[in-house]
C-alpha cells in the first residue's frame, strides 16, 4: 500500500500573522516536501519541490501540478501529515480554490483527490502521548513526539552551513526551525530566485540547508505513523477534505 508523506513550507511575505493565527491570507506557498514509500518497511524516497519565482499565482500552480506530476509517477494509496488537517491540507485547498476562480485547471478538485485518505499523524501522537500535553495544547511538536516515540529526528545546525556572517543575523538559534522559514528563509529563497541569483553559493548553500531539513521532516513521519499503530490509525485518524475547514 503506497504512502505518501507531505509537508508543506510557507513565508508570510505580505503580513505577518498574529500569534497562533491561521487564516490562509497570512500564508504563501513556497516548497513542499514529499516521501513516499510502497511497503512501510521501505526506505523512503524523499524530495523537495521549491517555488520557482515571485508569489504571482502562475508559480503557486506550477507548484501544485508538479506535486500532482510526483503523485501520479506513484501509487498512493494514502497521505500523511503532521497536523496537516490544521494547516498543510487546509491552505492547500483553500490556495486551489482560490486558483480554480480564476482558471478552469480543476486544481481543487485534484487536490480534494489526493487527500481522500489522509491521516493526521499528529492527532494520533497527542492521544498517545496526552499527558505529556499543556494545558492550552492540541498538538505536540513534532520534534516531542518523535523523542517519546524514541525516534532520531536530527536537527539542522546553521553551523554546518556556509553562509557570509551576517546573512541569517534575524534568525534566533543555532538549530533550524519551521518558524525560520515562514519569516526569513523562504522569503529570501524566493527574493534569490526572483533576482536569478540561484547558481551563487550562497543560494546553493540556503537550498542545501532547506533540503536537508525538509527531508528531515517527511521522512521520520513514516516511523513515527508505524510506531503508533500503523494502519490501525487510518479509520480514527482520517481526515478527508469534508472535514477540513
Amino acid at each position: 500500500m503506497g504512502t505518501l508523506v507531505l509537508d508543506i513550507e510557507t513565508a508570510s511575505p505580505f503580513e505577518e500573522p498574529p500569534e497562533n493565527a491561521n487564516e490562509t491570507r497570512y500564508f504563501e506557498w513556497f516548497a513542499v516536501a514529499l516521501a513516499y514509500v510502497d511497503d512501510l518497511d521501505d526506505t523512503p524516497e524523499t524530495a523537495v519541490l521549491f517555488r520557482r519565482g515571485d508569489w504571482a499565482d502562475t508559480h503557486t500552480t506550477d507548484l501544485f501540478e508538479r506535486l500532482f506530476d510526483y503523485c501520479e509517477q506513484r501509487t498512493v494509496d494514502r497521505v500523511l501529515t503532521y497536523n496537516g488537517a490544521w494547516f498543510d491540507a487546509k491552505h492547500l485547498l483553500n490556495w486551489a480554490a482560490d486558483l480554480d476562480a480564476t482558471s478552469d485547471n480543476e486544481i481543487h478538485a485534484r487536490t480534494e483527490r489526493l487527500f481522500e485518505n489522509h491521516v493526521d499523524v499528529a492527532l494520533a501522537a497527542a492521544d498517545e502521548y496526552a499527558d505529556e500535553l499543556w494545558d492550552d495544547q492540541h498538538i505536540l511538536p513534532d520534534w516531542k513526539a518523535y523523542d517519546l516515540a524514541g525516534i532520531d529526528n536530527d536537527s539542522v545546525w546553521y553551523d554546518d552551513y556556509e553562509f557570509p556572517d551576517t546573512y541569517l543575523d534575524e534568525i534566533d538559534g543555532n538549530a533550524m526551525q519551521g518558524k525560520h522559514i515562514g519569516r526569513v528563509i523562504g522569503e529570501r529563497y524566493v527574493d534569490n530566485v526572483t533576482a536569478g541569483i540561484e547558481a551563487t553559493s550562497v543560494h546553493r548553500e540556503l537550498t542545501r540547508l532547506l533540503e536537508d531539513y525538509c527531508r528531515s521532516d517527511v521522512a521520520d513521519l513514516v516511523d513515527l505513523y508505524t510506531a503508533l499503530g500503523g494502519a490501525d490509525l487510518d479509520d480514527t485518524y482520517r481526515r478527508p477534505p469534508n472535514t477540513i475547514r
